[in-house]
Parts: C-alpha cells; structure tokens; sequence
C-alpha cells in the first residue's frame, strides 16, 4: 500500500512544513489479547494551511481529535496514515489506537516465555515502525521531545529513554497479564526527552530482572543498569558490559569532544531480535539469541560483544545527537560506528588485532556483496522506507567503515577527529548530511576531499591490487609496481595508503625481510624500495590490510601460500593470506580443493578467533557450493577427518579447541564421524577440559541430525533437558536439519503454510538454516522448484527483514551442479515475478548471481 512506504520526496515535503514536535505517549500493556491501547498527544508548528499527514499503523483507531475539534477517525485515516488538512499552525492532535503486539522484531513485540509464561515486550522502532505504537512523524529528520507513561503489570518493570521513575499503583485496576491471573497495575511515567528521531525511542517492558551499576561521563555520575530475562540473570556479564562502556564512554568523550548527552544508559538483552543490537537512546537493545552466552563463547564472540557494545555507545553522538536527515545517509551512521566501535575495541579492550577480526569477517563479506549485480555506492540513493531493508548491509556497514579508515588514514587521525569532533558540536540535536560532514573533516585538514569522496563514496565495486613486479637472471627484484585495477563495471581508480612487504619461507617459518610504504593515487605505484632485494616467497601488497581491495596474489605467492600456510602464524598476514585464497576461489582463479586444503592446514594455527570462525563457515561453502559434485564425498570425508585429528591435538581448554570442534561438527558426513559427536553429545567420550555445554551440544545434534544420525523423536528427548525459548528454537532448526527429504519438505511447509500462526522471527530462523543444512545439497534438489514456486507465499505475510533473510537462507543455491537448469528456472521466476516487491526481488538477483559464480568455480 502506498501509504505504508514513505518516499524520500514525501518526507521532504513533511519536514519542510513541520517543526517543534513533541509527544505525550501513554501505553496500557495491560489489556487482554493481541492488542494494546496507545493514546498519542502530539503537538507542532506548521504552516497556516498546511495539509500533512502522521504514520500510524493501528489495529483499530478508537478516536482522533485535531485542535480540539474530534473528527471520525474513518474520515482522516487510510493505508497507514492520518491526514491532517488546512491547519492552523500551532497544532495539537490527540489520537486513541489499539495497536497490535508483533513477533517479528518490529514494532512493540511481544515474547512469551515458555518456562514461565511471563510476558516481556521490547520495541524496535528503526526504519518506520514508531508508527505501529503511536501515532507519529516516522522519519529521521523531524525531531521531537517524548514523554512516555506506561501501564502494566505490577511485577514488571518498564524502562524507556529517560530516566527510570518509581512506579505509582493504578488503584484499583487489575490486569490479567500474568501467570498467576490477575495482578495490579502500576504506571510508569517518565520524564520529558531532548529531541530525538522517532526510531531510536523505545519501551521495554516485563518482569526483567537488571544489575545496577553506574558510569562516570566528564559531566559526572551516570546510571547503568544491564537487563535481561529473569532466569538469564546469571548470565548478564554485567560487569563486562559496563567496564567495556566505561573505558568507551572516556573515550569518546575525548575524541569527540562533547560529553554523553544523556540522562543514562542502559543495555538490555531481549529475545528474539532480528539485530545484533539497536542504539535506543540510554536504552540500547542488543540480541539476547546472539550475545548472552549460556555456555562457554569462543574468544571471537566475546570480541564481537565487546566491538557491539561499543559501536551502539558511538551511535549516541554519531546517529543520535546528530542524526541523517533521510535513510540514504545511514551509511554514514552504520559506517562511522563500524569504525570507531573496532578503532576502540582495539584501544580499550584486550582484544588488540580487532582489526584483524573485522578483515577476515565483515570486510570480506563486503567484498562479496560489492561484486553483486544489485552493488551499490556506498552513498547511494534510498527512494523509500521500503529500501532500507536492503541498505542495511555489509558495504554500509563495512565498506563504509573501510573508507572512513582510509580517510582517517588518508588526512591524518588528528585532522580527522578534529572534524568529527566540530561535526558532532555543530549539530548537535538536529540533523546533518554526508556534505556537512565532510565539510568539517576538510576544514580541519585543509585538504579537498571531493576526489576521495567520489572514489571511495560514490562508486561501487571492489577493486583489486595485485604486483607488476620483473624479475633479474639472479632472482633478485628488477622493479615492482602495485596496480589497481577497478571492478569492470565502475573503472574509477581509488587513492590506496599501502604497505607492501616481502616475506621468506625457511625453517618452516616465514619472515618478513622488507616493506615499504607507498601512496596508490591512480592506476599504479612504483614501489623502489623494492629493486635488487632477493625475490620474496610471499610479497603482499596491501600488507597489514590497511585498505579495501581484494588481493590478487602472485603465481609464486599462491605456490607458498597453499603449500606452507600452516607456517604462517602472525594474525594479519595469515588472515589477510587466506582471504585473498578464499576470493580466489569464488573468483574461479584458484581450484575449491586448493582453498579447502589451505584452510584445513590454517585452521590449527589460526591466531584470530573470528578468521578461524570466518573461514570454518567459507570452508563450508567451498565444500558445498564450489568444489565439484562429484568430488564432494571424498574432499568431504578427508576434511572431516584432517578437522578431527587437528582437535585431537589442540591444546585443551584453548580456543582453538572449540573452533576446531565446532568446525568438525559442520563437516561430519558419514556414520563413524556423526558417531563421534554422539558420544560426546551423550558424555560417552570426551575432549580434555572442554565442557559440552548447552548450547555446544545443539550445535552438535544438528549436525547429528544432517548426517542422518539422529531423528525427531531423539531431537524431543533432548529438548527435554533444555526446555527453554532456545532451546525450542534450536530444537525447531534441528528437526529442519535431518537429512531425509521428508524433513526438508515439512520444514518448508512449516514457514510457507505454517499450521497454526505464522512462527516467530527467531525460530523462521532457526528452520531456515536448518533447511539449508545438508552434508550434500543433492538431498534438497527435489525441493528446488517447490521452493522457487512458493517463495512469493512465503515472503508476503513475512515482509521486510525476516522475510528477506529466511528467503536467502532457504534458496537453493547449492542444487546449481546438481539440478539440471535450475539458473534458467530462476532467470524465468524473475521475468514472471517483475512485480514482485523489490527487496525480494533483490534476494533472488543475487542468488542467481551466487549460483553462477558457483558454477564457474566448480569448472575450475
């Protein structure tokens, strides 16, 4: 419906007319059913005359009355809108809604938890789904003060973006909203916000429980409290959580040169988010499914908690206090916090490689994004809110990220800072562009930045640098030279701030003999450091990663490379090796049984938990999707068992132990290898010092279950010592993973034709990669086609980012090589599917793109 997708045209119409917005929300969370009641008192300035409109997405609208005047809430409402016409200029506007709980992550959802039936409510408003709690002007760009008063259940507590009230009794109300009954009711009413988009106000509320703690700004004292679901108390990690904001907060503080403009903050971990976390002011969400740890985490998840936490605390200044004024500027947010949250992570947490761990992980699903047909500039033009589904993606986020680290490298940290610092002064609570903010940086580097910014913002695609380099009769280096060459499709040349290194290989080690540092404006460098030195083993000309580019590696280099990985033990280069091995592959220049040799003898000696992690989950893909068919049960086989012995032999209680043995769960194929994870599943044999806890052990019978080694009934017995929100989850997307084509067709049935209400965000996750979970894609080539005819079903009722995600998950991709045709079936869906909504349309454009790429590589 038109009405549901705001235009950037509209919104600019809106913000045009309007301004000095403010909020008084009451929220009753204590009615019976799927509804609450929401009561919106808004007050602006507008134009005399001015025809508008407010976003609201109700279940019913009970009354709406405009300057005091009621009018027929049928008369001003439609399609997810209030039309507010000829207004008087000063305007207040009452509006009475019963709204609907969601479980889909947006809006206000609602959780029921399956061990108390205790009710926990979150909201998650970013893009545009203020609209579905109140009525509202659900764009960035118009500000507004919010009030907030809250009813609910008195055993709750309610947390908001201002400070935490005491609550006072409703006298005489009662509420059934609760195991027990009836409960009384309390109301929460909190205090008066500085202005602040709608998408990052926010209301939690339930029976959560929290640790108190408190922060200390260069303005004084600040509360902290870090919330979660009661019987998850022990695992809040409180005391992390707020020692990593702490030394953030000092931090930024500095470089950005305004104290924390916030009452408080609070972090709160919530079930079944769609997000790693959202920047709620003083009220930062962040995904209890992903990162509260039941068991033991590896050391690359408590890097990316850390890095997390710390990239919300940035968004504060940079989003918050300063926020875009239209969603084609989200980059700008998601990169700089992508950024600075890995800068800090690497200044004030143990984790001091961090930006090793973004390399190997984000940046390199970047470069896989950006080699796509939909690839876009980093700045790129956001038409309407039903496109930020898409914005929200590795070049935002990562690409972004990489070209703020070139320009912080490119003009200098100081220069750099300085400019972020008179940014976040200049704008503080209003709005600002891309143009405004590099109209600071320019101004404390004295430095133009209009080429840098059309290179690096404005195009898109992944350049690749590689080596000329000429060879003596002596083996010694005549010249070398670093070439970029751009992505086919968009030949702009990027400025580069490179170092380029020569390593030797001996004595089963390598070192690095020489480097030289060079700055690539265009086309190629000379690199004369270079000449009369002995020819290098291995030469890397983007050594330490310091840009964004793929690495096209020497003939010679890739020789060393697969064949003495194992001996290269430094983080950067061995992550930054391996990478350029994995690209290779999917670029088909290098054979899948090359790449997954070098990662099986990497794997052991990685020193970089989330690039053991990173290439665990390519080595997967390489298997499955890039390794020849009919190579797939030997190459398989074979890595399983190299991945077994190498756990045998890993230092107990290291993390490397888990990784290994989370990546042999993902590669075990046959009977006596899924009897291995059986006897450690079921405590009949163990590894020294490392606990199957919880969790580990439903990543292990998933894999049990792929391998065929495990059925339902077994997956129940198991749930049954695990009878939690997650563990029903895991046990939903275990059932998904059995190797029988009977489980895969009821897994599908169960997200397109669910019997009963539609599942939840979370658990259409769980199914879905459980579906795709196979030890041969054979297994689901007869469900391809189904797939391909049900997917608009599916995506309909799912729209938006669960349903995107669940159709990516569940594509087939992996029949290419194994389907006869079936890039033909998906060229025709989308010639009888053009009108089909975009973003869907988007997910099966690069499917299709994966699965020809796939193709290529298994020719190889």
């Amino acid at each position: 419906m038109p009405g549901l997708n705001l235009t950037k045209i509209e919104a600019a119409a809106r913000a045009a007319v309007v301004s000095d917005v403010a909020y008084d929300v009451a929220l009753d969370f204590t009615l019976p059913g799927d509804v609450f009641r929401s009561r919106t008192v808004l007050t602006f300035d507008a134009e005399r005359g001015t025809t508008t409109f407010l976003d609201l997405v109700a279940h019913e609208v009970t009354r709406v009355e405009i300057d005091g005047e009621e009018v027929a809430p049928a008369s001003v409402t439609t399609d997810g809108r209030l039309r507010l016409h000829s207004l008087s200029g000063s305007t207040r506007v009452v509006v009475d809604a019963l709204m609907p709980y969601r479980t889909d992550g947006q809006g206000v959802h609602r959780f029921v938890d399956p061990e108390t039936s205790e009710t926990y409510l979150y909201t998650q408003f970013a893009a545009n789904d203020a609209r579905s709690a109140f009525a509202c002007f659900d764009q960035p760009d118009i500000k507004g003060r919010f009030t907030f008063t809250v009813d609910a259940p008195a055993h709750w507590v309610v947390v908001s973006n201002s400070t935490t009230p005491a609550p006072a009794t409703v006298e005489g109300a009662m509420t059934g909203v609760a195991p027990s009954g009836s409960v009384g009711v309390s109301r929460w009413t909190f205090g008066e916000t500085d202005p602040l988009p709608c998408y990052v106000a926010a209301v939690m509320a339930g029976p959560y429980a929290y640790a108190e703690g408190a922060l200390t700004s260069s303005k004084g004292e600040i509360s902290a409290r870090v919330y979660g679901r009661a019987q998850l108390e022990a695992h809040l990690d409180a005391e992390e959580l707020l020692g990593t904001v702490q030394a953030g907060l000092e931090l930024y503080e500095r470089v950005f040169g305004t104290p924390y403009p916030y009452e408080k903050y609070d972090q709160l971990f919530v079930p079944e988010y769609n997000l790693g976390a959202m920047e709620n002011v003083g009220a930062v969400t962040i995904s209890e499914d992903r990162l509260l740890f039941r068991g033991r985490p590896s050391d690359g998840e408590r890097e990316a908690r850390q890095n997390v936490v710390l990239h919300e605390l940035a968004h504060m200044w940079f989003g918050n206090l300063v926020t875009m004024r239209w969603w084609d500027d989200l980059w700008l947010n998601e990169s700089f916090a992508e950024f600075i949250g890995t800068w800090a992570t690497e200044k004030v947490t143990e984790f001091a490689d961090s930006w090793v761990t973004f390399g190997a992980n984000r940046k390199s699903v970047a470069y896989v994004q950006d080699q796509l047909p939909t690839t876009h500039a980093i700045v790129t033009e956001v038409p309407d809110t039903e496109a930020t589904v898409s914005a929200f993606d590795m070049i935002t986020y990562a690409k972004g990220a990489s070209a703020l680290k070139q320009l912080a490298a490119y003009v200098g940290e100081e220069a750099f800072f300085g400019g972020v610092a008179s940014y976040v002064s200049r704008y503080a609570y209003g709005n600002a562009t891309l143009a405004e903010f590099l109209a600071e940086v320019e101004a404390s580097a004295g430095h133009d930045l209009s080429a840098w910014a059309q290179a690096w913002l404005e195009t898109p695609g992944v350049p690749t640098l590689s080596a000329d380099l000429v060879e003596k009769d002596d083996a010694t280096i005549a010249s070398l030279a670093v070439v970029e060459t751009p992505a086919a499709d968009f030949p702009v040349a990027h400025p580069h701030r490179l170092t380029v290194a020569g390593y030797s290989h001996g004595d089963e080690a390598f070192s690095r003999e020489w480097e030289a540092d060079v700055a690539l404006e265009a086309g190629s460098v000379a690199v004369p450091e270079a000449a009369g030195k002995p020819l290098p083993d291995l030469l890397l000309v983007n050594d330490g990663d310091r840009s964004y580019a793929k690495l096209r590696l020497t003939e010679a280099s890739v020789a060393t490379a697969v064949a003495h990985i194992g001996d290269l033990t430094e983080a950067k280069p061995q992550a930054l090796v391996l990478d350029a091995l994995w690209h290779m592959c999917r670029d088909a220049q290098l054979p899948a049984e090359k790449y997954i040799d070098a990662a099986l003898t990497a794997l052991p000696v990685m020193a970089n938990s989330t690039a053991a992690e990173s290439h665990v989950r390519t080595l997967v893909v390489a298997l499955t999707r890039y390794l020849p068919p009919t190579r797939l049960d030997a190459v398989g086989e074979e890595a399983a068992e190299r991945l077994w012995a190498s756990l045998l032999g890993a230092t107990p209680a290291s993390d490397i132990q888990l990784q290994l043995l989370k990546a042999y769960a993902q590669v075990a194929r046959t009977p006596a290898q899924a009897a291995r994870l059986d006897a450690l599943v079921h405590g009949e044999s163990r590894l020294p010092e490392l606990t199957i806890d919880t969790d580990l052990s439903w990543l292990l019978l998933q894999s049990l279950a792929a391998a065929g080694a495990v059925d339902a009934a077994g997956i129940d017995a198991h749930l049954a010592s695990d009878d939690t929100a997650a563990g029903r989850r895991r046990a939903a997307g275990a059932k998904a993973a059995i190797g029988t084509r009977e489980a895969k067709r009821a897994a599908w049935e169960s997200l397109v034709r669910p019997n009963g209400p539609t599942l939840n965000n979370a658990t259409q996750y769980e199914v879905g990669l459980g579906l795709a979970r196979v030890t041969d894609p054979a297994l689901i080539a007869p469900l391809a086609e189904k797939i391909l005819d049900d997917l608009l079903d599916y995506y309909v009722p799912n729209e938006g980012f669960v349903g995107a995600r669940v159709a990516r998950y569940v594509f087939p991709i992996a029949t290419i090589g194994r389907v006869p045709g079936i890039d033909a079936k998906v060229e025709a869906w989308l010639t009888a599917h053009a009108d089909a909504p975009s973003v869907l349309r988007k997910v099966v454009v690069e499917c299709l793109d994966e699965m020809r790429r796939a193709a290529a590589a298994q020719a190889v």
